[in-house]
């Protein structure tokens, strides 16, 4: 039978009747749009709040891996003394795409109108070009990293009565120059490590260096604005007294999926290319340095599903009253259909169709508000002010819809109209009230709450809802098929 003979079965005309109740039964109609509701809502707050989490997670990896290497290369020795060798290993192995050298370490830092320490960041020395490669270094600078040649840095020299106080230049974390109170243009120093004074052995020189904020770092992560700042890798290597060596390789991989399997073949490289177990390099992936985040999010998602598996189950609990309370309403014309020769699966048939379709209906305005909310949260356009909506345009609306109603709630055509008029404004309510959300960089890492739709899950979701408010139909239309029609008619 097709769809057209489907839509026009005996069964389907009675359970679409028995949902339109008449005034008196009104009651049950009522019961309905709340089981209707009540899916719906646990459908929508089921996608919006995986969507936000997939957003979150997505945005929190991006991040990451724009900002550092899929794999970190060390030591076991702290420093490798002839790392050029190493690199050339590297970039052999099947799935690297670049390698850069690095050098980094904790330094006190003290701006040069400061008379204290302000704190410690982590000072990184690197090639400006190999490091690009790796990580995009020079896509979140906002200003020049010419460390060596660039404006900022020679207008200082010429100014400064000590030119060579001025070491070089740096790009600060756009945090870090925040919490300073520090621009580009102005002097940093560098505290590498404190010598004892010969004369006074309880008292301490400061090895100190000047650098010029040439740059600001701003990659959109907090912990990492606000914890580093990047100076060449020979500057570096200066200030640690490590020359011509260095304490980290960056490894960037053809798909960050495959860091594990690329860490795995550095460590088997480098280890049969020297003698010795102490001669094998630690290495550490962009997913092993953010385990513990990316299983709390895991684990939140699926609290999360089983939490609202629970608020779509309760929706089911009112389906199944609904409809209980209607073969106690409909006893008669139960009796009725099974005295005429209607079977007991043709009963059991009509009221599942008629949980299905309270069901269905739950489940597509779920889809349709959670799917809509989402988009709004991710479209970035400047709309009417929330309060604009609310005491100004919702009002006058409602004020048209409610005469609109009274006056044409006859025709079914206008109803139509009246009906797309209310869709209309509770659109453009959701339109203005619903607007992507700053939240705390500090906290979240993030400006804005990301969302990211998966429709798999949407799909997943919505047929795990219809099977749920199935089940919570075969009670009450099992109970309504056993119905004797002798019982049934006896008392009417």
């Amino acid at each position: 039978m097709g769809l057209t003979g489907i839509l026009s079965s005996f069964e389907w005309l009675v359970s679409s009747r028995y949902l339109r109740s008449r005034r008196k039964q009104s009651f049950i109609s009522i019961i309905s749009l709340i089981s209707v509701g009540g899916v719906a809502i646990g459908v929508a707050t089921v996608i919006l709040v995986i969507s936000v989490m997939n957003g979150f997670e997505q945005s929190l990896k991006d991040k990451f891996l724009v900002n550092q290497a899929h794999v970190n290369v060390r030591s076991p020795r702290g420093y490798f003394s002839n790392y050029q060798e190493q690199i050339d290993r590297i970039e052999g192995i099947e799935g690297v795409v670049a390698v850069s050298p690095a050098i980094y370490s904790q330094l006190a830092i003290q701006p040069k109108r400061s008379k204290r320490i302000e704190g410690t960041i982590y000072i990184k020395g690197i090639d400006p070009i190999l490091e690009d490669d790796v990580t995009g270094f020079s896509g979140f600078v906002d200003g020049s990293f010419d460390f060596y040649g660039s404006a900022l840095l020679e207008e200082v020299r010429r100014r400064s009565s000590q030119r060579e106080t001025v070491k070089g230049g740096i790009v600060l974390g756009s945090s870090v120059a925040s919490r300073l109170d520090i621009n580009k243009g102005e002097v940093l120093r560098l505290i590498s490590k404190m010598e004892p004074n010969p004369a006074n052995p309880s008292t301490f020189f400061a090895d100190v260096s000047n650098f010029v904020v040439i740059g600001l770092y701003e990659s959109g992560m907090f912990a990492y604005d606000n914890a580093f700042g990047f100076i060449s890798l020979e500057m570096a290597q200066d200030l640690y007294n490590q020359e011509n060596h260095i304490n980290l390789v960056q490894v960037r991989t053809d798909s960050p999926e495959i860091a594990g399997a690329v860490a795995s073949k550095i460590r088997r490289e480098i280890q049969f290319s020297n003698t010795g177990l102490y001669s094998v390099p630690r290495t550490s992936t962009w997913v092993e340095s953010h385990a513990a985040l990316f299983e709390a999010i895991q684990l939140e998602k699926l609290v999360t599903v089983i939490i609202e598996a629970l608020i779509i189950l309760v929706a089911s609990f009112n389906i199944a009253s609904t409809l209980i309370m209607m073969v106690m309403e409909k006893t008669r014309e139960i009796g009725i259909l099974r005295s005429i020769g209607s079977s007991k699966i043709k009963i059991l048939i009509i009221f599942i169709l008629q949980g299905c379709i309270i069901g269905f209906l739950g489940i597509v305005l779920g889809s349709v508000l959670g799917v809509g909310v989402c988009l709004l949260l991710a479209l970035e356009v400047v709309r009417p002010s929330r309060w604009f909506a609310l005491l100004i345009f919702v009002p006058i609306f409602l004020q048209v819809a409610i005469g609109l109603h009274r006056t044409m709630r006859r025709s079914i055509s206008l109803k139509l109209v009246v009906s797309s008029f209310w869709l209309g404004i509770i659109a453009f309510v959701l339109y203005c009230l619903v607007q992507p959300i700053q939240i705390n960089s500090e906290v979240y890492q993030l400006n804005l709450l990301a969302v990211k739709i998966d429709w798999f899950f949407v799909g997943i979701i919505n047929f795990f809802s219809f099977f749920i408010c199935l089940l919570a139909t075969l009670y009450p239309a099992w109970q309504a098929s056993k119905l004797n029609p002798v019982e049934a008619l006896r008392y009417e």
